[in-house]
This record gives structure tokens, C-alpha cells and sequence, in this order.
């Protein structure tokens, strides 16, 4: 890897990531990156994108200052530019941070900007739209569209874990067909699937223990449909990456898939709700740069 010492660039952030605690460290960071950064605010969901993309014409160094949502939309925009991603890890979850070994202190996370190393990932494609972490359909996707509408006062594992709770008695399985670009199949009634490029989602969940960043595969994590009181303590050992060789769940690799679902169902993408299966996903080997330890 390559080490970059940054004399200023555009931070992208988001006013009230992390349920507001981002905020209240605004300050804090403003004075640990010092002068020569354009602090942009964003101002509706998805903002962040647009600024990135406009930011990443007059700088080398867009910095992401949130959670996931924020840290993917600048993503967004800044990839098939030449800048290159930094991240101040503020939010909810932090799972992007977690996957790149980043410390979610403020200070070290500033540090790591300011003077960190040049690292080549890989990013996702939705139906065309990146994705930096995860993207999937099914119980999690019900799971965040809860924790991102209702779950206000706390972040992190628990806010996650109230959200299950929330999501949990109404949630029925659906029909799925899945193929790979290497002609693999799988169909069969299902409670979720998740496209992963690290090892953890959900505030730290180890849902795809030998996942890499670099090695232009997608980890594909299905959950099959279970009886209820089988579910939890499944979503336990996901949480411990203890899943793998549980008989409820499939795991698969591969550099492409398509999906259908019966009936159709909400997208989670890095955490967001946006767009409804059918999905198509790809990955682009070291299609984003970003600053690491």
C-alpha cells in the first residue's frame, strides 16, 4: 500500500449521524482535521451523493462523516473519479469502518486521513447503483427499513436487535431463484439474502467470516425459511460468525448473481431501502480507492 499524507480536501457529512452524536463531535473534528477541508453538509437522504460527485472534480480526497448511508452516498459519487474515499465513522453502525479495520475513535479515524495508506477495494453494483458493504432483500432489509424509521434514542448492536424484535412477528419467507455467473442455481423459500463485501453488517455482525475486500467475489449469505423459534438463535451465531455450517443456511461465492424474488420485495443497500427485487449484482475488483491504517 501506498501512504498519503493529505493537505486538505471536501468532508461530506451528514448533520445527524449516528441518532445526533455525530453532531455533537462536529466540532471536535473540525479542529483535529485542521484548515484546507470544505466541511459540506448534506441536507435530505441521498444528498450526499450529488455533493460527492461535484466534490470529487475540484478535490483528491472526499471524506465520508457519518454511518454507512453517508459513508456508501459518498461512495457513489465519487466512484469512476480519481478520488479517493475517506472515512470519519460516526454513525449507527459503522460497518464499512469495521471491514477496513479502521478505529471508530475520532482522533485515530482523523489520523488515518490525514496520513493514511492507499488501498484498492472492491465495490458492488445493485441494478447498477455501488454499494460499498452490503446489499440484500428479505428480513434485514425489513430489519433496517424498522431501525431507519423507528428506532431513534440509541445505535449500534442494540438498535439493531430492537428493530429484529419490531420486525420479527409479522415477517413471512418468500420465494427465491438465484443463479451466478457460473451457472450455479439455487431456489427455495428463504427468510433473507445478503450480498456481502466484508465480513461484518448490522453493527458488527459476522456474516461473512472469510469475505476480503480485494478479491473481487461477493459473499452470498441465504438464511432459508425456518420455523420462528429456530430464527433467533440462528441470528445469534450470525452475530459470532458460528453460522456457517448450520443446516438453515447456504454460503456462496461468486463474481456475479441474479435474483428474483416471490413476491417482490424492498433492496437494502448499505442500509438504506431503495428500489425492489428483481437484483442483479456484480462486483468491480479495486473499483475504489480509500484511505486505510
Amino acid at each position: 500500500m501506498e501512504q498519503l499524507v493529505t493537505e486538505g480536501g471536501a468532508v461530506i457529512y451528514n448533520p445527524v449521524a449516528g441518532r445526533k452524536t455525530g453532531a455533537a463531535m462536529l466540532a471536535q473534528a473540525r479542529e483535529l482535521m485542521g484548515p484546507g477541508w470544505e466541511w459540506i453538509p448534506t441536507q435530505r437522504p441521498g444528498h450526499a451523493v450529488e455533493l460527492a460527485r461535484q466534490a470529487a472534480q475540484r478535490n483528491h480526497i472526499v471524506v465520508g462523516y457519518g454511518g454507512d448511508g453517508t459513508v456508501g452516498d459518498v461512495a457513489r459519487g465519487i466512484y469512476g473519479t480519481e478520488a479517493t474515499l475517506g472515512v470519519l465513522p460516526v454513525g449507527t453502525g459503522n460497518d464499512f469502518a469495521r471491514n477496513l479495520n479502521l478505529r471508530l475513535d475520532l482522533p485515530e479515524a482523523t489520523a488515518t486521513v490525514l496520513g493514511g495508506n492507499l488501498r484498492r477495494i472492491d465495490i458492488g453494483l445493485i441494478n447498477g447503483t455501488p454499494f460499498i458493504n452490503n446489499c440484500g432483500t428479505g428480513f434485514d432489509a425489513q430489519v433496517m427499513r424498522t431501525m431507519n424509521q423507528s428506532i431513534r434514542f440509541t445505535k449500534g448492536r442494540l438498535a439493531f436487535y430492537l428493530a429484529i424484535a419490531k420486525t420479527f412477528p409479522s415477517f413471512k419467507p418468500f420465494r427465491l431463484e438465484l443463479e451466478t455467473s457460473d451457472g450455479e442455481k439455487y431456489t427455495d423459500k428463504a427468510m433473507m439474502v445478503s450480498a456481502l463485501n466484508g465480513k461484518v453488517y448490522a453493527a458488527g455482525m459476522m456474516a461473512a467470516p472469510y469475505a476480503e475486500m480485494d478479491d473481487g467475489l461477493i459473499d452470498i449469505l441465504i438464511i432459508k425459511a425456518l420455523p420462528k423459534a429456530k430464527l433467533l438463535p440462528l441470528i445469534s451465531l450470525v452475530a459470532q460468525g458460528k453460522h456457517l455450517n448450520h443446516s438453515g443456511v447456504v454460503m456462496m461465492k461468486a463474481r456475479k448473481f441474479s435474483l428474483k424474488t416471490i413476491p417482490s420485495l424492498p433492496l437494502n443497500i448499505d442500509g438504506e431501502i431503495n428500489g425492489l427485487t428483481p437484483m442483479d449484482v456484480t462486483m468491480v475488483p479495486r473499483g475504489l480507492k480509500v484511505l486505510v491504517r
